[in-house]
């Protein structure tokens, strides 16, 4: 289990690191004002960002995912994981409700990251504060209501979201040893089908959470930010926007993510255990990792490449 954790928090900081320019993207056009839209579009927004804001200004409010999601992958992967061995592997249903599961325990640390993000990243110009200091702020002022504004959304889009992860990531890979390239492949459409089934969700999410900063709040609640959008837009076009920023940064995302865990389970494998050893012969089960050698190690590495799992 302790493998599951550790490489859900590397896999994870991986993958903030790779999308997260574009997920500030996607909450600059979520966010913004239908009626005096700055932006025209994912490629006009980015574009913006950067010759206005610099490089910064993409990675605006990182600090807080790349603090948080360790912690949530490590989460997920780590309940993932257990929930599948309470399941004895079983089939893809088994892997929607393990996904499920994850994604509604993560929810719990992943709503107060995201508010910070969000509100960091809506900020025009050089930020004032961290995302560290956005939560103190908000605590001082709100405490706990403040902090978990959007929690809400965050469990209603996250619970299936992971579900749908998973299960596509085995249907497509059949739950078998696949080769690299594959792995990244099946990470990035899972990535991308988790997005779309959740997306309307999402908008929501990210308006409640930035309601608010320059202002009293516009909305009561999730249903009341829905109604008073629909209404105030003319119909649902707002709950797609942002849509093809976000599954062009699903794809890589989800990709690297995947792989990167993937792959420390895989070595970890490699790794000799001790557990299964003799009672009679203490002294071997608990002999220390760091005699085994480098030699063993890349021998035993290289059976993955033999073997076709690259």
């Amino acid at each position: 289990m302790a493998y599951d954790f550790a490489a859900g928090c590397i896999g994870g900081c991986a993958g903030v690191i790779v999308g997260h320019p574009l997920d500030t993207v996607k909450v600059r056009l979520q966010t913004q004002d239908f009626k005096n839209p700055v932006y025209r579009g994912a490629w006009h927004c980015f574009k913006t960002i950067l010759k206005n804001e610099s490089v910064k200004g993409l990675y605006k409010g990182v600090t807080s995912p790349l603090a948080g999601v360790g912690l949530i992958n490590a989460v997920v992967f780590g309940t993932y994981g257990m929930v599948q061995r309470y399941y004895d592997g079983g089939n893809l249903y088994s892997q929607f409700i393990a996904g499920a599961v994850a994604g509604l325990l993560q929810s719990f640390i992943c709503s107060p990251m995201e508010l910070a993000k969000i509100r960091l990243q809506v900020e025009k110009g050089k930020s004032k504060c961290g995302s560290l200091d956005c939560l103190i702020k908000i605590w001082q002022k709100q405490r706990i209501r403040g902090i978990y504004k959007g929690f809400s959304m965050t469990a209603v889009r996250d619970t299936p979201a992971y579900g749908v992860y998973f299960f596509t990531y085995e249907l497509l890979t059949g739950g078998k040893h696949v080769s690299t390239l594959m792995m990244m492949f099946s990470g990035g459409i899972a990535g991308m089908a988790s997005w779309l089934a959740v997306y309307p969700s999402d908008v929501i999410k990210s308006r409640l959470q930035s309601d608010g900063m320059n202002g009293p709040s516009r909305y009561k609640n999730s249903l009341h930010c829905l109604r008073l959008s629909i209404k105030e837009e003319g119909g649902y076009s707002f709950l797609t926007r942002g849509l093809f920023s976000t599954c062009v940064r699903a794809f890589p995302v989800n990709a690297v993510t995947f792989t990167v865990v993937t792959w420390l389970l895989r070595f970890a494998e490699l790794m000799p255990t001790y557990d299964k050893q003799p009672l009679q012969q203490p002294q071997q089960q608990y002999k220390l990792i760091n005699h085994i050698s480098f030699k063993e190690l890349f021998t035993n590495s290289m059976h993955l490449f033999e073997d076709g799992a690259v």
